[in-house]
Order: structure tokens, then C-alpha cells, then sequence
């Protein structure tokens, strides 16, 4: 599948790319073809733009050479080819040096088909994106995003024109192996409205409508929402109230709700085969209500637990580091804290501290 942000090599039948020449001429990212021998065959203008060389220059070439423009170690780029050889894929994001000598970030995603001997490499310039993220580094501050949102829209926006009109093109000639590459549009496509989507909730100004909530009717409406989709992926979820009273928040539902949604989402995420998320909400000894989700998934690496609220900051090949920035900030408003711990191989535990607030 192509993913955004990546440099994706798929196997894919050649006569196929030229029947579609105006589709790989014109995506919204770069695309590279290479054979079997490692021989770089075709080149789009996008790869040609990020790359910095005419596509004359780099057609014949060795895809190796594009190698040697990352800044990864060689150790990295050997466990790199060793695994798309060993599996048919790999990935890797690296700080690369184009063929001018500017410095971008390239995601790149490799997998190859069966049915076919060559490759297709997609190419996605993050550039801009750790332009933003050490931009907010610096300032250790989100008041940027807001002024950042209208251009980040814009970028995502024009891709999205762009991958629509192919999609309706397509599915007007679509033959059986048509439809393989128009899935790939298609999930171009609800990635970047994803992606809109978080970044202008984290960015856009809050304002916040609050109200007495109950801590119960809100995490049961969350957890029957998300049933249907723990359901699908053989997940069960276990609810246990450990209250001895009604527990009154003071908050905003909606924000609220999108936090816990996000939170079972990443359980649900981070259980592909399965499992159970344990939902817990308990009162503590200072006047506060406990949402504890529990999933029994991959885990976290320690050195990764105290950057996950960062902005841009993922664990996921296709994460946009927006998610969990968002919900800290929900909960920060809330004058709330989280507590997260996790084991590799095991699971994360989130804890979500609220005030308690009575009516009266």
C-alpha cells in the first residue's frame, strides 16, 4: 500500500505505469522505478524536484547511489536492504543531501509484489514538517500551530485535488489490476483528510464549553462507540467503575470524549491480533476521578514513554504525532494530568487524572 511520507518501492508490472504514464507523471509524490538488477528505469517530476537532479541523470543509475545520499549509518542502511530482502519490505526515515546539497527529511517505505520484477519507489519530502517540529522545539510551545494550520492545510489540501481527479479517472477505466493501484489512491487519500483533521485540532483556538459531567455515562458512551471497531479486530473491552458514589466532572464532553476515543483507538491499534483493554475508573485520596485504559499490546520503549505528547513525535509507520499532542492539551486544560507506563511485550497503561467537581 502507499503510504503518505514515504519512499515506497512495490513491485509493479511496467507496461501497467506507462498504460497510466499521466497518473505516475503527475502524483502528488515522487515516484521511482527499478528493476530487479537494481537499475533505476523511470523517474517522476516530484523525484525529480526532491532529488535535485534531471530525471535523464538518474534513469540508468544505481538505486544504491540513492542510498549513499541518506545521512543513516552503514549499519543502518545494511539492516535496511537486509530486511526488504529477507521480507519484502522495508522502512526507514533519514536526513538525506540532495544531489545540489540541501539538506531535507525523506520518509521511505520499501515492499515488493509477487507478480512482477520491478520496483516502484514513492518518495515524500518531510522537509517542512521537522522544519515545524524543531520550530516548536525551540519555542517549547504550540501558540505557532495556529499561525501554521492555514499553510499545513493548504500543502495537504492540493495532493488531495489532486489523488480525487485520479481516482475518478481511474474508476472510469478500471480493470482488475486497475483497482489494485486505485485502493492505493484511495488510502492516499483518507490518510491526508486524517491528518487535516488532527492537525487543526490541535491548532485551532479552544474554546472550550464546559459542564457538569458524569465520569460513568462518559466513558460508557465512548466504550460503545468504540465497540464495533474492537469488535472487528477480535478485541474485548472490560469495564469496571470502582466508585462508591457518582463521580461529577467539570469539563468539556466533546473534548473529553475525543481524548478517550483516542486512547482506546491506540489500544485497538497497538492489539493486531487481538486482546482485551481493561477499563478502569477509580477515585483517588486527593479529590480526583481515574480513567485508566489498559491494553495488552507491543508496548513502548522507555526511552520513547517521555516524548509521546510531543508534537510530530510517533511510534507509528504511518502516525501523524498529532494524537496524543491533542490530548494532553485537553487534559491540561481540564487542569488534569496523564501517567503513562508500558512494557515492551506486554502493554501500556494510560491514567487519566481529573478533578472532581460537585454540582452544589
Amino acid at each position: 500500500m502507499v503510504m503518505r511520507g514515504l519512499v515506497t518501492f512495490v513491485l509493479m508490472d511496467y507496461q501497467y505505469k506507462q498504460k497510466f504514464e499521466h497518473v505516475f507523471q503527475l502524483f502528488s509524490s515522487g515516484l521511482i522505478f527499478i528493476n530487479n538488477k537494481g537499475t533505476i528505469l523511470e523517474v517522476n517530476l516530484q523525484a525529480e524536484e526532491i532529488l535535485q537532479i534531471n530525471r535523464n541523470e538518474l534513469n540508468g543509475m544505481n538505486a544504491l547511489n540513492l542510498l549513499e545520499l541518506f545521512s543513516e549509518s552503514f549499519e543502518s542502511k545494511k539492516i535496511f536492504i537486509e530486511e526488504l530482502l529477507r521480507t519484502g519490505k522495508a522502512e526507514l526515515f533519514s536526513e538525506i543531501r540532495t544531489f545540489l546539497g540541501e539538506v531535507k527529511y525523506i520518509n521511505i517505505k520499501v515492499s515488493k509484489q509477487e507478480d512482477t520484477d520491478l520496483f516502484l519507489t514513492e518518495i515524500h519530502d518531510e522537509s517542512e514538517k521537522m522544519k515545524m517540529k524543531k520550530r516548536l522545539d525551540h519555542t517549547e510551545s504550540l501558540s505557532t500551530l495556529g499561525q501554521l494550520a492555514a499553510s499545513i492545510a493548504h500543502e495537504i489540501r492540493n495532493p488531495m485535488t489532486s489523488l480525487k481527479g485520479f481516482t475518478q479517472l481511474l474508476y472510469e477505466t478500471a480493470t482488475d489490476d486497475g483497482k489494485r493501484y486505485l485502493s492505493v489512491i484511495d488510502d492516499e487519500i483518507k490518510r491526508m483528510e486524517e491528518i487535516l483533521t488532527e492537525f487543526l485540532e490541535v491548532s485551532k483556538p479552544t474554546n472550550n464549553k464546559f459542564d457538569f459531567l458524569e465520569v460513568e455515562g462518559l466513558i460508557l458512551e465512548v466504550a460503545n462507540f468504540m465497540a464495533p471497531q474492537a469488535l472487528m479486530q477480535n478485541i474485548e473491552s472490560i469495564i469496571k467503575f470502582e466508585l462508591d458514589n457518582t463521580c461529577t466532572i467539570y469539563g468539556d464532553r466533546s473534548l473529553l470524549k475525543q481524548v478517550f476515543m483516542n486512547a482506546i483507538k491506540n489500544a485497538i491499534e497497538a492489539m493486531p491480533t487481538g486482546g482485551i483493554i481493561h477499563i478502569t475508573v477509580s477515585s483517588t485520596s486527593n479529590n480526583k476521578v481515574c480513567i485508566e485504559i489498559r491494553d495488552q499490546g507491543h508496548g513502548i520503549e522507555e526511552d520513547k514513554l517521555d516524548k509521546i505528547f510531543e508534537p510530530y513525535f510517533t511510534t507509528k509507520s504511518s502516525g501523524t504525532g498529532l494524537g496524543l499532542c491533542h490530548v494532553n492539551r485537553v487534559i491540561t486544560s481540564h487542569e488534569g494530568t496523564i501517567e503513562v507506563d508500558s512494557v515492551v511485550g506486554k502493554g501500556t497503561n494510560f491514567k487519566f487524572f481529573l478533578p472532581i467537581h460537585d454540582k452544589n
